[in-house]
């Protein structure tokens, strides 16, 4: 058990609590014997009586950040990350091998490994690596993993992932964001349970799965059209789109009469000043944008997450905002995916409008857009809850 100051402490059956020689507890991994890492990026063992038994000496002069920790069998897997720029033979990224306290293998990774169970290892940027080999490539970071020797289970976003070295078995989209999974020692009944991170939405519930059930696959319906889909599209000719329209009168079926014009007053007219035309600032924006659409060049997305806003607290403590990028500029529709960060790094949302609870205190929430593309753009705003 990890408390809220960072402490570990050891429960036996009996209810005696046994406090470890540790603090500031990052991960915990229960194996052979408990693996503790610290945000220090110190690495320890420790018996099932609470005795320390091994520390990982540390790697480099520069300091280093420990992201992940698992057991696979008797060998302890450690995810490491570098601090600045890493001298030598060390590499930023890495994964090490710990057999009975000694190193059997180390090699360096592309992307930052997060969490690991068994050999298998998710990815920060999206993807599950089954030793060295990248398995699968995810949208989304494998936060939750669990190993089920053959395949694991993976949670990513709101997904959660059966994959085996083939690649991805089967995909369930749950209602809340993937936080806890677990399952029987078969492994074929699966809980899930999550939230959307949202306080102003109702609970989500905890999901069971069946992981042996046979998987359907998703089919498009292209034959009807509903609110998600596109209309088809209507061709007509030229000519009616743009042929000269008749008139009232010709369908009625009589000619309208010619105005009889005198010569003076035609010559009067001719000589009247002529008023000069004066554009709108509106107009000539609008004219430059329809020239940027026609050309070749790409106008990248400009995000816009709102003006900073100072709100009161209702009598519980809270208040209810809306963070709105609906002020995003995006003249030729380029962005593909919306993302809300809150002031941890925690996405809470995938819209460009989103209603959240807060309580009284300084908040900082980050808007992310990526074009398609693939470029990322962000702007950000503060909410003060008084």
């Amino acid at each position: 058990m990890v408390d809220g100051l960072g402490y570990a402490h050891l429960i036996d059956k009996n209810g005696e609590l046994t406090k470890l020689d540790t603090q500031s507890v990052l991960f915990v991994s229960i194996g052979p014997s408990i693996a503790i890492a610290t945000e220090a990026g110190s690495v320890s063992t420790y018996s099932l009586d609470g005795l320390k038994t091994w520390t990982r000496p540390m790697r480099g002069d520069v300091g280093e950040r420990i992201t992940a920790i698992g057991w696979a069998e008797n060998t302890l897997l450690i995810a490491r990350e570098g601090h600045g720029l890493v001298p030598g033979e060390e590499e930023a990224l890495e994964v090490e091998y710990w057999h009975e306290g000694q190193l059997q293998k180390r090699f360096d990774t592309k992307r930052r490994v997060i969490s690991i169970d068994g050999m298998w290892m998710g990815l920060d940027m999206g993807g599950v690596m089954f030793g060295e080999e990248v398995i699968c490539e995810l949208q989304h970071p494998a936060n939750i993993l669990l190993d089920r020797g053959d395949h694991c289970l993976v949670g990513s976003w709101f997904h959660l992932h059966k994959i085996s070295n083939q690649g991805i078995q089967w995909s369930v989209e749950t209602t809340g964001m993937v936080e806890y999974v677990s399952s029987n020692s078969a492994g074929d009944v699966v809980l899930v349970a999550g939230s959307d991170q949202n306080d102003y939405s109702d609970p989500e519930p905890v999901v069971v799965l069946d992981s042996n059930a046979e998987p359907i696959e998703k089919v498009d319906e292209t034959s009807s059209i509903d609110d998600w889909g596109e209309a088809p599209a209507i061709e007509i000719d030229a000519s009616e789109l743009y042929g000269v329209e008749s008139s009232y009168e010709d369908l009625a079926g009589f000619a309208p009469a010619q105005p009889t014009v005198r010569g003076d007053a035609l010559m009067d007219a001719l000589n009247d000043d002529l008023e000069p035309v004066v554009q709108s600032t509106q107009d000539e924006e609008d004219l430059m944008l329809s020239l940027s659409l026609d050309s070749t060049q790409i106008i990248a997305p400009s995000p816009d997450a709102g003006g900073d806003q100072q709100v009161k607290a209702e009598s519980d403590g809270s208040a209810i905002i809306t963070l709105d990028g609906s002020g995003t500029r995006d003249p030729q529709e380029r962005i593909e995916l919306w993302s809300w960060i809150d002031q941890s790094g925690k996405e809470i949302g995938n819209s460009d409008r989103l209603r959240v609870k807060l309580i009284r205190g300084h908040h900082r929430f980050e808007l992310r857009i990526r074009d398609n593309d693939g470029r990322w753009s962000s702007d950000s705003i503060d909410v003060r809850v008084d």
